[in-house]
């Protein structure tokens, strides 16, 4: 099956992982987000307007169809957090990492000698 893959921008902070996928013209009912232990996959699909089988069209630039991306993660994220928004079109996923408190187990190691 074909896929296209949206433009999209992945950038971190101390704190979090931001993720900003464009999705134009896509419903927020039709984009899907599955996270596993590594990595974040975003599918869905774009549909054309109706009546857009009786065109005929001169010129065809924006990817219609089925879509998906996929960002691989580090092991630093708190996937008990992750906030999504949808707005004009610009998907965001916030990813928030692990601190000393609430996911990483440090152990003191006695040095000898």
């Amino acid at each position: 099956m074909y896929y296209f893959t949206p433009a999209s921008d992945m950038f971190e902070t101390a704190d979090s992982i931001f993720i900003y996928i464009e999705l134009a013209g896509v419903k927020k009912e039709d984009i899907n987000i599955e996270i596993g232990e590594r990595i974040i996959e975003i599918s869905g699909v774009k549909r054309r307007g109706k009546g857009a089988e009786e065109y005929n069209f001169q010129r065809m630039e924006r990817p219609f169809g089925f879509f998906k991306r996929a960002f691989d993660l580090p092991r630093t994220i708190n996937g008990d957090s992750i906030g999504a928004s949808f707005s004009e079109g610009l998907l965001e996923i916030i990813i928030p990492k692990k601190t000393r408190n609430n996911g990483f187990r440090f152990t003191s190691i006695e040095i000898k000698g």
